[in-house]
């Protein structure tokens, strides 16, 4: 049962952050974040993936407060664009500007930010309820217990049973973002309920995405960094506009029933004017949700469908998340699709980074429309001329179970590197980053064809040396790429820089290949014939394996891929 406490997430401390001067981790309130967050380094949380969820959030809170049309002293119309964006990111949240127009926002919509408000509760309904008046448990709300069986949790045993407001706040959030699919409470008032139940619609929003973050030095850095102008669809995507896009929390309170205009059907999968915009996404409401209190502890919660959105084709409006064409889409709405591009619990970050650096101005192929389309946000940075700047490009998703009913694991992958990398549009430098990247998986692909060999030579089954030499080589690669990729600014010479980084991956792969070497048996350095058929004539022949003859066919490939070529200009900028 409700009562009439309140939390205000605008006046109380609920936002876990670590300052930048000392490293000390506090709680604070959305008003004291964004004033303070010059001085935050970063948004916490009960597990990384918050991270995301609330700073996406808090974005949402900028794109209400600063992208709509500014009045200037002359009484002119000016929309906000890459010269506000730079006084933004220039004068900082303690900026005068900044913190009038923030503090004016939130006195605007202070009353749709308490928790547990009786009309208008935050990312609720006030009166959200089943037939038989049923209320689940936490562990509905909460990302980290699938099927109820905690594999990462925060919250076991008694700790489960109530929340309290911050907490449930920072969890509301995340389910809004992140909830799987699957059978959900019937709500009375939604028409799609049958028997009580609330049929699978897919994962809330977030669920469907390769989320991206450009982590800076502080957390207005952070906000700015991932804050999207429409100019960045420039010409290029003519007729596509952000008129009708706003946070949640400026449109009506929600009821149980669909909200006309962005629940979308099954039938308009690909239809964009569903999406609105960046803010509209960033605070979708996937689902209903009711938390239940007594005071400020939470201890249960009704949880029902939200409004159904499918991401074909979203990527003019959803800036933060990496898009891949898709044939089988093509095949099913008649024309091109892109598809968000997710990520791989299993293929690091730094595998991806060639698909993440700037593209042809015009998106295009040389053949036709693109395969990948970057992070808007990417496209904006570079649109900006930014570069010279550290940042950890942060990697976030959630990778499900059968039906998209169960969370299986979570994706928090993190890369620190110069802006220049991502922003430059010199061609060479994402030809350097393809070419140090492929040169890593060629050598990995070698070197597990030669375990593999290794094994056989000495009679043993080759799956597992195969499989356990490529983990063990991209392992080795991994802290190697992190390294090199951090020390390139614009005055890297990249030519000098492939030729480091290929002398240093060929090392690695060989001090490798040696201890390989040094635990093979004598049998092995012999080898032995084997018998090999033909699949196409039938024909049986036989040819021997060795580990020493193995051994030379490994460095002759190292040789050959771990080779100079030149061909790059002097410096990373040269062509922006």
């Amino acid at each position: 049962m409700s009562d009439d406490s309140s939390f205000n997430l605008i006046d109380r401390q609920w936002i876990p952050v670590t300052m930048r001067d000392d490293g000390r981790e506090c709680e604070m309130s959305i008003a004291q974040v964004l004033e303070d967050a010059d001085s935050i380094l970063q948004i916490e949380g009960d597990m990384p993936l918050q991270r995301f969820t609330i700073t996406r959030f808090l974005l949402a809170i900028m794109y209400g407060t600063f992208n709509h049309d500014f009045v200037t002293k002359s009484g002119a119309h000016v929309p906000f664009g890459e010269r506000l964006w730079r006084k933004l990111f220039q004068e900082g949240s303690h900026g005068e500007f900044a913190r009038k127009r923030i503090s004016s926002y939130l006195q605007r919509y202070h009353d749709r930010f308490d928790l547990f408000d009786s009309r208008q509760p935050f990312y609720q309904v006030a009166d959200l309820h089943t037939s038989n008046n049923t209320v689940s448990g936490l562990e509905k709300l909460i990302l980290d217990m699938p099927n109820g069986e905690p594999f990462f949790t925060t919250r076991i045993g008694e700790g489960l049973s109530t929340l309290d407001a911050a907490e449930a706040a920072r969890w509301l959030i995340t389910a809004q973002a992140f909830d799987p699919s699957g059978i959900k409470s019937g709500a009375v008032g939604d028409d799609r309920v049958t028997n009580n139940k609330g049929f699978p619609i897919g994962t809330a929003w977030c669920g469907n995405l390769g989320g991206f973050l450009v982590e800076g030095e502080s957390l207005w850095q952070t906000l700015m960094l991932n804050f999207v102008s429409e100019e960045v669809l420039g010409n290029t995507y003519p007729g596509i506009t952000w008129a009708n896009d706003k946070p949640a929390w400026e449109r009506p309170a929600l009821t149980s029933a669909i909200e006309v205009g962005y629940d979308q059907s099954k039938e308009s999968a690909g239809a964009t004017r569903y999406f609105h915009g960046p803010a509209t996404l960033l605070t979708w409401q996937s689902r209903r949700i009711r938390l239940s209190h007594q005071g400020e502890v939470v201890d249960g919660v009704v949880l029902a469908n939200g409004d159904r959105i499918k991401p074909q084709n979203a990527y003019c409006y959803e800036m933060m998340s990496g898009w891949r064409r898709s044939e089988a889409q093509k095949k099913k709405l008649g024309d091109i699709v892109y598809m968000p591009r997710l990520h791989d619990p299993a293929r690091a970050l730094w595998r991806g980074l060639p698909l993440l650096t700037a593209a042809d101005s015009d998106g295009a192929s040389v053949n036709g429309p693109a395969d990948y389309l970057r992070p808007f946000v990417l496209d904006w940075l570079t649109k900006l001329k930014i570069s010279d700047v550290p940042v950890r490009l942060h990697a976030y998703g959630v990778s499900y179970g059968p039906q998209e009913a169960v969370v299986d694991s979570t994706i928090d992958d993190a890369l620190d590197l110069n802006l220049v990398v991502l922003t430059t549009t010199n061609p060479h430098m994402g030809q350097m980053i393809k070419s140090a990247v492929d040169m890593a998986d060629q050598g990995v692909s070698a070197f597990r064809y030669f375990a593999a060999t290794v094994a056989q030579a000495q009679g043993l089954d080759v799956s597992a040396p195969r499989k356990n030499s490529g983990d063990i080589a991209y392992s080795a690669f991994d802290r190697a790429f992190r390294d090199w990729v951090r020390q390139i600014d614009s005055e890297t010479d990249l030519t000098s820089a492939r030729d480091a980084w290929s002398e240093q991956a060929k090392s690695l792969l060989l001090r490798l290949e040696r201890k390989y070497m040094d635990r093979v048996s004598p049998r092995g350095m012999v080898g032995r014939t084997i018998p090999r058929k033909d699949s196409r004539t039938g024909v049986v022949s036989t040819r021997h394996v060795s580990a020493a003859a193995a051994d030379m066919w490994f460095r002759k490939q190292l040789n050959r891929i771990f080779v100079g070529d030149g061909g790059y200009v002097e410096s990373a900028t040269e062509g922006r």
